[in-house]
């Protein structure tokens, strides 16, 4: 076996996957029983070189339908948890999907002035690869990014992490437009929409980063939905914190409007960038990554 993006592999061991051969096979993610390791072996998690997966075929048939390279995905469902939480794999960046549904649902009632495109890239988890492609061929006057956060939870707190049905974090710093960090804020306050700050001091780890430097700068802002087990089949999250990043950016796109799109131009000693000159400007919003 070998990783491809982000998971833990801590929690590998015993858990129920399909395999995306010629066919798809459930199967099981095992190891040799602990009578056969050695004492410091069962003291540490079972490394990725000594896990296998069990599908229940010969070997003949396994040879057949299964090939070098073929993907392997967890078997999880989604689970309803006390109050609005739920918890399911790939959750990053499931909930993003979600709240761009939503959000889509919402716009669909209201007058706005701006095109919208609603993107959910791929690859963001090996070198946000999508993202990149999708902001070079939409060329959009300004995008926001969605993304999971780090929800506080138990042995997890600190500045880099963030109250679990606190509203979305909103970023800042480098990967992050100032006129759009101040817009997305501006549009919380006016709905009374709970959000939190997130500073963003280097590279975001998210699409943004990609958004942001495709073709010649696209101005970006990053909103994220705070989640608790990261990279695990039970990534927890509050259904009504999805629910507010949706709110959040529909608010945030109705209220643009051509003066905004004039204070993203940058103006240096050597060039003056303007926006696409159309009657409607774009506005992009992506997602970290299409949920498996």
């Amino acid at each position: 076996m070998a990783r491809i993006g982000g998971f833990d592999p801590r929690v590998l061991f015993g858990q129920r996957v399909t395999v995306h051969g010629r066919r798809e096979l459930p199967g099981m993610v095992v190891s040799v029983p602990p009578h056969f390791t050695t004492p410091s072996e069962r003291e540490k998690p079972v490394s990725l070189d000594k896990l296998f997966v069990d599908v229940g075929l010969p070997v003949d048939e396994v040879e057949r339908h299964v090939r070098v390279g073929d993907v392997i995905t967890l078997r999880a469902r989604m689970l309803r948890l006390n109050g609005s939480y739920a918890a399911c794999k790939a959750m990053d960046d499931r909930a993003a999907v979600a709240a761009i549904v939503l959000c889509l649902e919402e716009l669909a009632r209201r007058r706005h002035a701006w095109d919208v495109y609603a993107v959910a890239t791929a690859q963001e988890e090996t070198g946000c690869i999508g993202a990149g492609v999708g902001a070079f061929g939409i060329e959009p006057t300004a995008a926001v990014a969605i993304d999971v956060t780090f929800g506080q939870q138990p042995g997890v707190t600190g500045p880099e992490t963030f109250k679990m049905d606190g509203g979305p974090s909103i970023a800042i710093g480098p990967n992050i437009h100032p006129r759009m960090f101040d817009r997305l804020v501006a549009a919380a306050k006016a709905v009374e929409l709970p959000y939190q700050v997130e500073p963003a001091p280097e590279h975001s780890g998210t699409d943004a980063w990609s958004i942001q430097v495709a073709r010649s700068g696209i101005p970006t802002g990053l909103l994220g939905i705070p989640v608790r087990s990261m990279h695990t089949p039970v990534e927890t999250v509050s259904l009504r914190d999805i629910e507010r990043t949706a709110r959040l950016l529909a608010e945030f796109i109705t209220r643009l409007d051509q003066d905004f799109a004039d204070t993203l131009v940058t103006k240096d000693a050597f060039a003056t960038v303007t926006p696409p000159a159309s009657p409607a400007p774009a506005a992009a919003a992506t997602t970290g990554g299409v949920p498996s």
